[in-house]
């Protein structure tokens, strides 16, 4: 059993956060505003340190890491937990970019893990039809391994942490037409995703078209026309829109 306390100064409550958008709109040029200490955990195969070369950024401490299995994320994540646990917070802010790409890898190791057994047991051939495909069966796993990740990374909000994932963004989703933009999930993960986000903001670029930066992002769908979610009065009240800079964002929601 855990129990908690509303005890603690809102400075002292951390919040996990999903970041969507399009490519290049300013989602990881965001971690640059957010307290630091900071980590990035690294998925995508591009260089993140030129996204954060600009001064606010340059002044902040931001540690990067990268990761080839599952289970090595799995262990480093739980590893850095237990330090908090122990009463040491290395982190202020830890993000994950992306946790969409990252899926997308996992999947790759399912069809790869998925081929080898087929082949030895001689139920494909080797061939590219063969090699790159996934089971119905394995979707419950990739679905698990999301859920498992997300859910470490969720715990560290507990221990004051702001938490950011990001994610691309597709439009008009496979499980539900009806919307414009979603975050760019695949199998039952998109049903349990609001349980594991305190806020879930759609990011676009800002009006000047020459300079993206600050992104704009919504945590309030008035349409309900795309995924969007907050946790926040504060915010709500203030319409859930505006530039994505997390030192006024929170500042607002800590008010």
């Amino acid at each position: 059993m855990k129990k908690y306390s509303n005890s603690e100064t809102p400075e002292n409550i951390g919040s996990c956060w999903l970041l969507y958008g399009k490519p290049g709109v300013g989602k990881t040029y965001s971690f640059g505003t957010l307290p630091d200490p900071i980590l990035v955990v690294v998925t995508e195969p591009r260089e993140p340190r030129r996204t954060l070369n600009y001064p606010e950024a340059r002044s902040k401490k931001i540690d990067f890491v990268e990761f080839e299995t599952f289970d090595e994320y799995m262990e480093m994540l739980d590893e850095l937990y237990q330090k908090y646990g122990e009463g040491t917070k290395p982190y202020k802010s830890i993000c994950l970019d992306s946790l969409s790409f990252l899926q997308s890898k996992f999947k790759m190791d399912f069809e790869d893990d998925r081929f080898i057994d087929a082949i030895s047991e001689k139920k494909r051939s080797n061939l590219l039809i063969d090699k790159f495909r996934i089971e119905k069966a394995d979707w419950g796993g990739l679905g698990s391994a999301m859920k498992r990740i997300t859910a470490v990374l969720n715990k560290f909000s507990k221990q004051g942490v702001q938490v950011v994932a990001t994610a691309t963004l597709t439009e008009n989703p496979s499980w539900n037409r009806d919307l414009t933009a979603a975050p760019a999930f695949q199998g039952e993960f998109v049903q349990v995703l609001n349980g594991y986000f305190d806020f879930i903001g759609l990011v676009t670029a800002s009006g000047d078209t020459g300079n993206p930066y600050p992104p704009i992002v919504s945590f309030v769908s008035p349409e309900q026309d795309f995924v969007a979610k907050s946790c926040s009065n504060t915010l709500n009240e203030k319409g859930g829109k505006g530039i994505l800079d997390f030192e006024k964002i929170l500042k607002l929601i800590n008010s």
